[in-house]
């Protein structure tokens, strides 16, 4: 850049300074899968939610920091997350708020859709195993996880945003698309456990929500 100076011209160099080693990369996550309720008393396959209907899609942006020095070193993830669940209801079934409780009930009319929906926003937290690849030049070293082994364990924690429930239908002849907005007793506040592996940006990825 050129700016004047009292003895005339001044040429400065605007390159910042490079670091050497960048302890921290944040990146977009995108998650999805199959989604499903576990009830006190009952296998999964007496579950009252389709399996196959039923799943979830997050969305967020995560950190990552490398505890150590080495390539090798374990790293801290953390960031925020938006959370889709979707529950799809078997038999005609709708889900019906009573007080503090919530029942299933059949639906007078046939149901075309019945799915419970909750969205959370929560802030995970997991430490990262596995060795990274190195990349080393003059004046930097940058360490990636191209095509590298990875584990990951941790937990989340956050907020319930809304529940609502989907219906459709038909009525006198007529299609009907009802959203019943209420919290459903769902928790406010929403927690789990979770754990992934993969190789590379790719994760076979598994969540485990503790709240009810």
């Amino acid at each position: 850049t050129l700016s004047r100076g009292p003895n005339g011209l001044i040429i400065k160099n605007s390159d910042k300074e490079v670091k050497y080693d960048i302890r921290t990369s944040n990146d977009l996550v995108m998650a999805f899968g199959l989604n499903n309720a576990i009830i006190d008393g009952q296998s999964l396959s007496d579950s009252p939610y389709k399996i196959g209907g039923s799943g979830f899609v997050e969305l967020g942006w995560n950190w990552k920091t490398r505890l150590g020095k080495s390539g090798n070193s374990p790293r801290l993830k953390y960031g925020f997350m938006f959370q889709w669940n979707k529950y799809e209801l078997k038999d005609n079934k709708i889900l019906v708020q009573n007080g503090n409780t919530n029942t299933l009930e059949t639906f007078s009319s046939d149901l075309k859709q019945s799915e419970f929906r909750n969205t959370n926003l929560v802030f995970p937290l997991y430490f990262e195993f596995g060795p990274m690849k190195t990349i080393e030049k003059k004046d930097r070293v940058r360490y990636i996880n191209n095509g590298k082994f990875k584990f990951g364990i941790g937990a989340y924690g956050g907020l319930n945003l809304g529940s609502q429930l989907k219906l459709r239908y038909k009525e006198d002849g007529d299609r009907v698309k009802q959203k019943i907005r209420r919290d459903f007793n769902v928790s406010n506040f929403v927690y789990g456990l979770g754990t992934y592996v993969g190789v590379g940006d790719m994760s076979l990825y598994a969540k485990y929500d503790l709240s009810e």
